[in-house]
């Protein structure tokens, strides 16, 4: 199967694409945005920083984004890419809203995560013949290298480490998914894909924020895969509705995003050992 064309692969109209007004000059005089026939990164950022400065411009996309993308965030970003990007956030934007709500949602049930979570932690020890009681004795491995006393303060701490660094990873696996799927379907360019990677991380990033609290109270061990299972769905389903009809843009997105996941592992993993030997 061909993969389908870059929409800014085609020659430019002399339309307005976010609202079909003929254009005369680089700006719609009807609704102010600019023409740009072939999306690049710089745009991007450009416009990320127009948007924040503009609280009432950021204010007119908010919700239109929310209920759109929550039906499909590849939908959104294909819209975004052929033009309509008067009535969308920024994709750059969207990640970091969305990523700063979920960080909220997160921190007010910090308490009620960090004890479900040291219970499971305590069920597992038991059902493995250990006593809570004596991983966390003096001299242990986790006392002596981290200063953990007690199962909730290993879950307070793998707490903060998530939080700290789910921005950056999460901004790290669109950047990676992107250039991984630019070598699989080489008609579209590195933004318009980054556009996808971020509308769609950003929408399960929100899902994420809104379903947390249920598995805060009921299944706290469930967290921790809820992220992947939304991500993987999310990229299967918006996808078809970014590159075109087909099982290829439905997988691609998928491998893209799990091999970028383990990128970052192995990187990670790298680094750690470099440390480790460096410091010893």
């Amino acid at each position: 199967m061909e993969s389908p064309s870059s929409p800014s692969s085609a020659d430019p109209e002399q339309t307005c694409q976010n609202c079909r007004t003929p254009l005369v000059g680089e700006y719609c005089h009807r609704c102010g945005q600019r023409q740009v026939p072939v999306l690049r990164v710089r745009h991007l950022v450009r416009r990320f920083l127009e948007s924040a400065l503009d609280l009432e411009d950021l204010e007119r996309g908010v919700g239109q984004t929310f209920l759109q993308a929550a039906k499909n965030p590849g939908r959104v970003a294909r819209r975004y890419v052929e033009g309509e990007r008067k009535q969308f956030v920024n994709p750059i934007g969207y990640f970091l809203l969305t990523a700063t709500m979920t960080f909220l949602v997160f921190l007010i049930f910090r308490d009620t995560w960090v004890q479900g979570q040291a219970q499971v932690y305590e069920s597992l020890w038991r059902s493995m013949g250990t006593d809570p009681s004596q991983v966390f004795r003096a001299g242990s491995p986790l006392r002596a290298a981290f200063g953990w006393t007690s199962a909730q303060a290993l879950a307070g701490s793998m707490f903060d480490w998530f939080q700290q660094l789910q921005t950056y990873v999460g901004l790290l696996t669109c950047v990676i998914a992107s250039l991984l799927l630019r070598w699989a379907v080489p008609d579209w360019t590195f933004a318009e894909i980054f556009v996808f990677e971020l509308y769609v991380t950003a929408q399960a990033t929100l899902f994420l924020g809104l379903l947390s609290p249920l598995c805060f109270w009921g299944a706290p061990a469930f967290i921790g895969a809820l992220p992947i299972l939304l991500q993987t769905g999310l990229h299967a389903h918006g996808g078809s509705s970014f590159f075109g009809p087909g099982w290829k843009t439905v997988l691609l997105p998928v491998l893209a995003y799990g091999a970028s996941i383990a990128v970052l592992l192995f990187g990670s993993t790298i680094v750690s050992i470099g440390l480790a030997a460096a410091l010893a």
